[in-house]
């Protein structure tokens, strides 16, 4: 098991188990994950720019959900806070950064997805 910097990013044990130990499962989670983070960052960048706050959360919990099935907890809670924040902030300006390193950590999940089912 990966216990790189990347390793807490999911836990790989817990999503195996709540897979049954499927791989074609696992592949199919890491291939729909992989292939809807493009429309994430686009969702949150016209989001952001229009100012919308609900679209930011609609984003947010989306993404959300796809943390959850993958057991990425920590990464799920920082999406969860996203989320809280949009709708509970006058300034999504101020989310920018927040939003910016979730992006970031979601680039280095997929990373360790696909390193998983390689």
């Amino acid at each position: 098991m990966h216990r790189g910097p990347t390793a807490a990013l999911v836990d790989e044990s817990e999503l195996l188990t709540r897979l049954g130990g499927r791989r074609d499962l696992l592949v199919m989670l890491v291939s729909l994950f992989s292939s809807d983070l493009p429309q994430v960052r686009e969702d949150f960048a016209a989001a952001l720019a229009a100012g919308d706050r609900a679209a930011v959360r609609r984003t947010a919990h989306r993404v959300v959900g796809s943390l959850a099935d993958l057991a990425a907890t920590s990464l799920l809670e920082r999406g969860r806070d996203i989320e809280e924040q949009a709708m509970n902030t006058a300034d999504l300006d101020a989310l920018r950064p927040e939003i910016a390193g979730f992006l970031d950590a979601l680039a280095a999940l997929d990373v360790r997805l696909r390193e998983l089912v390689a």
